[in-house]
């Protein structure tokens, strides 16, 4: 058997020619024996659509637990328990605080400070392909406050890290961790009728390989300063850790993308030409 090649460019011109005699031997539309039409040109584009379409929309949830309380700065003068107050947290992704401080005009120091932190680590299901792991999530804050005080301001924080295989690295140590990606809210002054809220979303994506285990931290922070006066953070002051449209807190969103479909994807709008 042999295998007929093109000899010369020249013989490629001949792809472009009509074959008339073909057309010639049509037969006629008005034709009543062959008035019939054809079937079976294969799926239509609608399948591969409606599926590219479901998929860019699907995110799937994953809970994080309980945040943990894992620092707690207080005044010198404390005894046991901070005075800056957090509720039992539960897995909704959020730390709740209340306070009532008195500081008397005539002390000598400098301005009482409390800073406390949780934290809380999300295991991802194992990659199930090579490729990368896109994940978003919302960060948000509100205070409710009330005081009269020379000196009063209250900030909120959010650190987050994130590894590819939680058996080989930690999610706590990588690099840029120790700085916030969020302070939702910033020197929030303690006066009367004060209620402040600030939300923010954030995406990213991390390269995996198939078989390994990301796996995300989170560190919710609140620190206060205050002197000469008191001050009250009331129910209702929390941060809250949920996803990127509006819903309940606690739940992150991610999903992977095989290394496959990636450079797919980055070929797309190349033009196809001869």
């Amino acid at each position: 058997m042999t295998i007929a090649t093109v000899s010369n460019e020249r013989d490629l011109t001949r792809l472009d020619e009509l074959p008339v005699e073909l057309i010639d031997e049509l037969p006629d539309s008005t034709d009543a024996e062959t008035a019939t039409t054809r079937s079976g040109l294969g799926n239509s584009f609608d399948r591969v659509q409606a599926g590219i379409q479901g998929w860019l929309r699907h995110w799937e949830p994953q809970r994080l637990p309980a945040f943990t309380a894992v620092r707690d700065v207080m005044p010198a003068g404390d005894r046991g328990r901070s005075s800056l107050l957090a509720a039992p947290t539960q897995p909704d992704g959020a730390v709740r605080l209340t306070a009532s401080l008195y500081d008397p005009p005539n002390r000598d120091g400098d301005p009482l400070a409390w800073s406390r932190n949780w934290a809380s680590l999300a295991v991802l299901p194992p990659a199930r392909e090579s490729g990368r792991l896109f994940y978003r999530f919302r960060v948000s804050s509100r205070l409710v406050l009330d005081g009269q005080a020379s000196l009063s301001l209250v900030s909120t924080s959010v650190n987050f890290g994130v590894v590819a295989d939680v058996g080989k690295a930690s999610p706590f140590n990588v690099t840029g961790f120790a700085t916030p990606i969020a302070r939702p809210l910033m020197g929030v002054q303690c006066r009367a009728d004060q209620d402040a809220s600030a939300s923010q979303v954030f995406e990213g994506s991390i390269a995996v390989r198939q078989g390994e285990t990301p796996a995300m931290a989170f560190v919710i922070g609140t620190d206060l300063l205050f002197e000469n006066g008191w001050v009250r953070m009331h129910e209702g002051s929390s941060t809250w850790t949920g996803p990127t449209e509006p819903g309940a807190s606690g739940t992150i969103e991610f999903r992977y993308a095989p290394a496959a479909m990636l450079r797919l994807l980055g070929r797309l709008d190349e033009p196809h030409v001869a």
